[in-house]
């Protein structure tokens, strides 16, 4: 899949690629196998889900670290004139001190919290995203402590997603859609809504 974005697009993404490299070795934001080709292995990653979020008023990337996939997901959202607001959150307040560098540097208007994910109170039209965060289950109990009426959440997965989804499925009941990770054979993106605990 080819994504069509303008020149300023593309020198934004330049210089997020350039930040990111500059800050990995202090903060640990990437693998160091894939400082070379960040664009595929991580931009590309991210970008795949953009199209899958129908309602962009309100998106929130839980455990962003590096900024994926929330970053990307408001540059592309600034290439196609969309508004709409980006939420960031992080534990670490490094990474949010980065997230928050990286905003000014790309002149992107970014919520970053800095906070445990189940001290936030979600908005119910807000769509979770997530890339490489905890476990499916992990994830959707932490969502769940503090908010009854979660939309939906897209989470970029690796090879393990069958096996989290099988745990997930013993505790929630949700509706699922998949789609192939177009970056990876092994890796799927799973949307989920509708999430309810399971009666049985």
């Amino acid at each position: 899949k080819k994504f069509n974005v303008s020149r300023e697009t593309i020198e934004k993404l330049n210089k997020y690629n350039d930040f990111l490299l500059e800050n990995n070795k202090l903060l640990n934001l990437i693998g160091k196998t894939t400082e070379k080709n960040v664009f595929s292995r991580h931009f590309k990653d991210s970008a795949q889900i953009y199209d899958l979020i129908q309602d962009k008023s309100e998106i929130i990337d839980i455990g962003s670290g590096a900024g994926f996939p929330g970053v990307i997901i408001k540059i592309l959202m600034e290439n196609d004139k969309i508004n709409g607001n980006v939420i960031l959150i992080d534990k670490s307040p490094k990474k949010c001190k980065f997230l928050k560098e990286l905003s000014d540097k790309l002149s992107l208007i970014l919520k970053i919290e800095n906070l445990r994910l189940e001290d936030y109170k979600f908005n119910k039209i807000s769509t979770i995203v997530s890339r490489a965060f905890k476990k499916t289950i992990q994830t959707i109990d932490m969502l769940f402590k503090n908010n009854e009426n979660i939309r939906s959440i897209i989470l970029i997965k690796g090879k393990t997603y069958q096996q989290e989804l099988d745990e997930a499925k013993k505790k929630y009941t949700f509706e699922l859609e998949k789609f192939r990770s177009i970056t990876s054979d092994e890796s799927y993106i799973l949307k989920i809504s509708n999430i309810k605990l399971s009666t049985t």
